[in-house]
């Protein structure tokens, strides 16, 4: 029988060699970051025996896990090294393998585009790792370098850049028949170009346990086994309610290139407005849309920031004792969680969505902190998922900014 113990062991395997026993342990992911992070730290008395740890050095490949689960894949960003006249102490951090798409550059639009790239998705040294369970799409990629894409699927473009850094791109969401055309802007990094192809989209964009991209949708990891409840599992919990960036009216505007039958402020005045309800007093936001534009992209947006920044104002951080729940699984984000706690106001069995979490380990012992917002906040909307046709936009875009005021 597996002891508590044991499957809460956090243990680094590099190099084929696994290094366990820390003194401090904090993992991290959260449905707004593209890659999760860890850092733990052990300490001896000195001058101690810490050869082994000191091996390990920035830049090698890493696999996390917590017992058997595995929760991070990627590298080693850094190992830092401090002694005093009592101690010394070693700490190794590190990131998933998707750092590498927020540190760097696409070489796409830099490398001539006769030259050929081999898909690394397949020969990375993480090849093992992933048991493939997941029943999700694995995008694939071009066999030969582009400046440019033209009529082209999203997710193909978005594995094209991943490619040359062996990221593998799983897809959970139906993104649907969408080509586009897409030119990586000089001095870009990778993520910054994947979001301004999914910025009309509202869609999730982050990582797993195997260093992978994943695009998804919230609560796609399905139904939490337990409930956040005060007095019985929660030891902390805060949250701001901050109603500095709530508007009541949320204005987008935009354009798209015209043609013999759609010019003029047809093309050039796209907007979506959306409104606020519970916002008391007047307050605008104007936000100019990007690229190629449409009624339907612009209300679909404008929808999205309401929804997004009132499901902030709900966003709060609860901790518990231990990283599993009941059913000793391990609490994982993008799943959805009851919360009643009738301190901050969720009285009603509230579901809320696991924006972010992180794993603990100090001297108090193991406790997860758990972000939560409510799931429509990232609702994408009908208008996003079903753009409308040329006629309706142009019969939309004669309105006027009367909802403005």
């Amino acid at each position: 029988m597996t002891s508590e113990q044991d499957i809460n062991k956090v243990s680094l395997e590099v190099d084929g060699k696994i290094y366990d026993g820390w003194k401090s342990v904090v993992i991290s992911s959260g449905i707004d970051q593209i890659c999760r992070s860890f850092a733990v730290e052990i300490t001896d008395n000195f001058p101690g025996n810490l050869e082994k740890f000191t091996r390990l050095r920035s830049g090698q490949s890493v696999v996390v896990k917590i017992g058997t689960d595995t929760v991070c894949t990627g590298y080693i960003t850094s190992t830092p090294i401090s002694y005093d006249a009592k101690s010394v102490t070693v700490q190794v951090q590190g990131k998933s393998k998707t750092v590498d798409l927020v540190d760097c550059c696409s070489p796409w639009a830099a490398i001539a585009s006769s030259k050929e790239h081999t898909d690394t998705s397949n020969s990375d040294s993480w090849k093992d790792v992933d048991p493939g369970k997941n029943s999700v799409q694995t995008v694939s990629v071009s066999k030969k370098v582009s400046v440019s894409w033209h009529n082209q699927s999203t997710q193909k473009i978005i594995a094209d850049l991943c490619a040359p850094y062996g990221i593998t791109v799983k897809c959970q969401s139906d993104i649907g028949n969408k080509y586009t055309n897409f030119t990586v802007n000089p001095g870009e990094t990778v993520v910054e170009s994947i979001s301004r192809l999914l910025v009309k989209d509202n869609l999730i964009v982050t990582d797993d346990a195997f260093g992978n991209l994943v695009i998804t949708e919230p609560g796609k990891a399905g139904d939490c086994e337990d409930a956040l409840v005060t007095g019985e599992n929660v030891l902390s919990a805060s949250a701001n309610f901050d109603v500095s960036k709530i508007y009541s009216t949320y204005a987008v505007v935009g354009q798209h290139k015209g043609s013999d039958l759609d010019f003029g402020k047809q093309a050039s005045q796209d907007k979506g407005i959306a409104i606020d309800q519970n916002v008391d007093r007047y307050r605008l936001l104007v936000i100019k849309d990007t690229g190629q534009s449409s009624v339907g992209m612009t209300k679909s947006r404008a929808d999205f920031e309401r929804s997004y920044r009132s499901a902030q104002f709900s966003e709060s951080t609860h901790t518990i004792q231990g990283w599993r729940q009941s059913s000793k699984k391990l609490w994982e984000i993008n799943k959805i969680v009851r919360l009643i706690d009738n301190i901050l106001g969720f009285s009603s069995k509230k579901s809320q969505l696991i924006k972010q979490l992180s794993y603990n380990l100090s001297p108090s012992g193991t406790t997860c902190s758990i972000t939560t917002i409510p799931p429509e906040g990232y609702s994408r909307g009908e208008s996003n998922k079903n753009p409308k046709s040329q006629t309706e936009q142009k019969s939309s875009s004669s309105g006027s900014w009367a909802d403005v005021k």
